[in-house]
Formats: C-alpha cells, structure tokens, sequence
C-alpha cells in the first residue's frame, strides 16, 4: 500500500472521483460563530483537496491560498472555481511552509480532515502556529476513533481522543462534533504577564 501522506497515494483517489464528506451549512454556520470572519482576513487552506472549505472560506470574505499535495485534486479545485476565488499551490506541507507563505501572515490555518494523515502533527501544528497572525487561529476537522457513528471505511485514519487532547496541550480550544468528526478552533492563549 502506498503511503497516505504523498502525490502517489492521492492521486488515483482524486483521479477516480472519489472526495470528502462535503462542507454543510452547519458547519459553516459553527465556523463562523467562533471564528468570525472580517472582510480581507487570509486564510491558508492545508490538504484542500477539490477546495470545498477552500470556496467557501473565500465566500466568507477570506484571501484563501489552498494547498495540496495532489496534482489531480488541485485539477478538480481549479475547476470548480469559476469567478475570481482561491489560489491553488500544489506543495507538501510535511517539507514547511509552502512557498511565498511567511510567518505572522495568516488569520486562519485550516485542515480538514488532512491533518490525520500528516507525520509529526505536533511540529506541523507548531508550525501553522508560527503563520498566525494575532488572533489567528487554526481549524482542525478530524474524525475521532472512538464515535460510534464513524464508518468503517474512516477507521484506519481516526484519532483517539487521547491524542487529539495531547495535540491541544498549549491552544485555547473551542470544539463541537458533528457526528464522527470533532471540529476545533485552536488559539494561541493570551499570554501571561
């Protein structure tokens, strides 16, 4: 089997039409209640794959760079945007940030469901960490082993809660599920003087 973290994995998947469980109204509605979005804010769209949330972020109001590293779902994203909308970067996240990203540049840092099949999740969250801008945040969507509503077919890339509190340790965290996914917000805390 090849491994889930490269262009040679997700290339096929993306080629034979297969997607992620799309984007819903409440979701968005969820999203926006904590992260209220502000005209011109930058978001940075992490695994986007055929760009769901990467589109609808842009609606919000967001400048959303979309990052993946297949080149077949980047052809579904570029395809599915009709009018001015995201920018599409085919990179791997997993060698730093991608190009022309720099640090204190970004108002959200998002991964849905992409971030379970990165390696080194608690240095990649550091480093989405270092591209926030004050206030920023980072949104996490993630399937959650132990929800008895999750399919089969998403088992092997659960994570137990365990490690999704471990993976917090250091943020302010707002959360809600939607079935078998766990939704979180990450902030930095303030700081203590």
């Amino acid at each position: 089997m090849s491994d889930r973290n490269t262009a040679d994995y997700w290339n096929p998947v993306y080629d034979d039409g297969r997607d992620w469980k799309q984007v819903c109204d409440a979701e968005i509605t969820m999203f926006t209640h904590f992260a209220d979005p502000q005209p011109g804010q930058k978001a940075l769209d992490i695994g986007c794959g055929t760009g769901q949330l990467a589109r609808c972020l842009h609606s919000l109001g967001y400048d959303v760079t979309g990052v993946e590293v297949s080149a077949a779902a980047l052809l579904k994203a570029r395809a599915r945007t009709y009018t001015m909308g995201p920018r599409w970067v085919r990179h791997d996240i997993q060698t730093g940030p991608p190009p022309g990203i720099t640090a204190a540049s970004m108002d959200v840092v998002s991964f849905r469901l992409s971030f379970q099949f990165l390696y080194r999740k608690k240095q990649i969250l550091e480093m989405a960490r270092s591209l926030l801008r004050p206030g920023g945040l980072v949104y996490l969507v993630l399937p959650v082993l132990e929800r008895e509503s999750l399919p089969d077919g998403r088992r092997s890339s659960a994570l137990p809660t365990a490690e999704i509190s471990r993976l917090c340790q250091g943020w302010h965290v707002d959360k809600w599920d939607l079935g078998w996914l766990d939704h979180l917000i990450l902030r930095k805390p303030p700081s203590h003087r």
